[in-house]
């Protein structure tokens, strides 16, 4: 039993000699007694930004009373639905918003808006995640509007769209922060690091080079990004809200199709560009809700705002955990997806988000799939295995033959590490997995890294025996260290070997899409930006949201995810995703899901990655998006 597992008494039948339990997916210790698990509730897993914004749109025009958002960033000029190529391609956030708040779509009635948006000014800067925040002044705006009215025609009449959407971002956010639109409120905050240290004390178990504890407390993000819609009208009867990943910045639109350039994703100046035409594909997912779990999402939302809310801004909203406004059980209809909410709140000294984590994969029997931006925490590879462990010590007490052991597959999704920075940590994590040898440049090191630790630890021990020998207790100051994660992981051959003997069979893929329409002269393939926080065990779990696989969102960064524990909505989520990174190949979309079926899949998306890697190699077009893993780069400073 793990520490995040409440203990709990199974009746057994005594003519039978035998018990029914269920596995405990989500948390329900008396610690967690402010993530609740509820019933009531109706799920859907929306797949990349075009799908998710869609439903976004609609429930916001919806609205009746108000509409509530947490996010990282924020893109007033971003279009939530799109058709053409240039800017405005349809419906920005911004119009959207202002048009909301002036009762465009209650029949003139207006909808109280807030928008809770993280900012830092040097992290920002660099982040770019609220483009044209606070670069206007009430002087410059008198200026425009008199030339308006001295010209009669508009200030961005003879702009090009670049210059038209600047402006368009900045007079939005001066307008929203001005307090011009009463029903609309716009406000940022930020992160305290005396917070953050505190956190980190209690990860004993990571230790951090000095880089990265630098990056740790200087560069914290409020990373959550939720929408409530009419939670606090009519008991919740028409409440409906999200967790997600998808940011609220132009980049994160884009199809399922991940088509290698899409004029509708946006120019490489709307957003995050590099050398390739327009803005990259990206995959993401958010997940809309009815029902009883939405009072969690509520009570953030709220907590979060009156931190940093002033005056009659602040919200004055009661959160009975234990009973949930009666309307969002009447919203959730007949669907009784069970549903729980969990965070890293480090102001609250809330870490539900790893618990969660812990406590799903200690019930990992078949399959794990990880599809995740920034997969660097070490430690849950190396729990993963202890927990492995603990599952075959368990098996072999009960007498069953090993040879029917099943197999564990590990199916893990990233992309390349954006920041060179990054690339110590990921290789760290996906060497515990076998795949060091992905990052080859990286793992020489780390393996000459090895050698030079284990050479200092024998000249170490050799010193104090010879100390102990001579009656003199040694100088401890000079004991050598672990300098990160990567020391003690072992040699590849050892890893591989340890793995084979817990019957963890592991892949490492990236996604990359085809330059099918030949619209460029050179490179013909494009790789699919991995912005998902997604896991899905044994057809029996999932959880998503904002939280990446890295210390930063377990114990740093402001994160919120939601975890169900819905056997047909776990299956039918597998599926899907299976299906459109395969692109419908056979026996790539895990089948029925049994150990048999996992099996089966494993093995053709084995195969089917290495025809892909040699397609790849040859610039052909290859099946689907999946290709293995691989970095070149290698890096000597850990960051995070």
């Amino acid at each position: 039993m793990t520490t995040t597992h409440h203990p709990g008494s199974v009746p057994i039948d005594l003519r039978k000699r035998s018990a029914t339990a269920t596995s405990q997916w989500l948390l329900e210790r008396p610690e967690d007694s402010n993530s609740p698990i509820y019933h009531a509730n109706q799920l859907e897993v929306l797949i990349c930004g075009e799908e998710g914004f869609a439903r976004i749109l609609e429930d916001i025009r919806n609205a009746r009373h108000s509409v509530e958002i947490i996010c990282w960033g924020f893109d007033p000029a971003m279009e939530l639905e799109r058709r053409g190529h240039t800017w405005p391609r349809g419906t920005t956030w911004g119009d959207l918003l202002k048009d909301v708040a002036a009762g465009k779509y209650n029949n003139g009635k207006p909808v109280q808006v807030r928008v809770l948006c993280w900012y830092d000014y040097a992290p920002s800067a660099l982040a770019k995640n609220v483009p044209g925040y606070g670069v206007l002044s009430a002087k410059e705006v008198k200026r425009f509007q008199d030339q308006e009215r001295n010209s009669g025609k508009s200030y961005t009449a003879d702009m090009k769209p670049e210059q038209r959407r600047k402006h368009f971002n900045a007079m939005w956010f001066f307008d929203a922060s001005s307090g011009n639109n009463r029903a609309l409120t716009f406000l940022v905050r930020s992160c305290s690091a005396d917070d953050v240290v505190r956190s980190l004390a209690g990860e004993k178990d990571t230790p951090l080079s000095v880089a990265e504890e630098f990056s740790l407390k200087k560069f914290a993000t409020a990373h959550q990004k939720t929408i409530l819609v009419d939670y606090d009208h009519q008991a919740g009867e028409h409440a409906v809200g999200y967790v997600m990943g998808l940011n609220s910045v132009t980049d994160y639109w884009d199809t399922k199709k991940h088509f290698f350039h899409d004029p509708r994703r946006g120019q490489s100046w709307e957003g995050g560009g590099d050398e390739l035409p327009g803005l990259k594909p990206f995959q993401d997912y958010a997940c809309r809700i009815c029902g009883e779990v939405l009072i969690n999402v509520s009570k953030n939302f709220v907590d979060a705002w009156n931190r940093v809310a002033a005056g009659l801004q602040k919200i004055t909203r009661e959160h009975d955990l234990r009973s949930p406004p009666a309307g969002l059980k009447t919203r959730a209809g007949k669907s009784r997806h069970r549903a729980q909410v969990v965070r890293t709140q480090i102001e609250e000294g809330d870490k539900t988000i790893k618990r969660l984590y812990r406590q799903a994969t200690s019930f990992a029997s078949n399959y794990i799939y990880i599809e995740n931006q920034y997969f660097q925490y070490t430690e849950w590879a190396k729990y993963l295995k202890r927990l492995r462990r603990d599952f075959i010590a368990g098996w072999q007490a009960a007498g069953k033959p090993p040879k029917e052991l099943p197999d564990l597959h590990v199916f893990v999704i990233i992309p390349t590490p954006e920041r060179w920075f990054m690339v110590p940590a990921t290789h760290d994590t996906v060497k515990a997995l076998g795949h060091g040898t992905s990052m080859p440049n990286q793992d020489k090191n780390a393996a000459e890294a090895e050698l030079n630790y284990q050479e200092k630890r024998r000249e170490w021990e050799r010193y104090v025996e010879k100390k102990k020998k001579n009656g003199e207790a040694p100088d401890m100051t000079h004991e050598p260290k672990a300098a990160s994660t990567s020391i003690g992981l072992g040699t590849n051959a050892d890893i591989a070997k340890e793995l084979d003997s817990l019957g963890i069979k592991t892949l490492v893929a990236s996604l990359w899409t085809y330059d099918h329409a030949g619209v460029s002269k050179g490179e013909k393939y494009r790789e699919i930006y991995i912005h998902s926080k997604l896991m899905i065990i044994d057809d029996a779990f999932f959880t998503l949201g904002s939280a990446n696989l890295n210390l930063r969102s377990m114990a740093v960064d402001a994160e919120i995810n939601i975890g169900c524990d819905d056997p047909g909505l776990s299956e039918r989520l597998r599926r899907e995703v299976f299906a459109m990174h395969s692109s419908n190949s056979p026996d790539c979309n895990g089948g029925d899901g049994s150990n048999a079926a996992m099996q089966k899949t494993f093995q053709a998306w084995v195969k089917l990655l290495s025809g892909n890697r040699e397609k790849k190699n040859q610039q052909k077009p290859g099946i689907g998006f999946l290709v293995p893993f691989e970095d070149q780069r290698t890096s000597s400073i850990r960051g995070a």
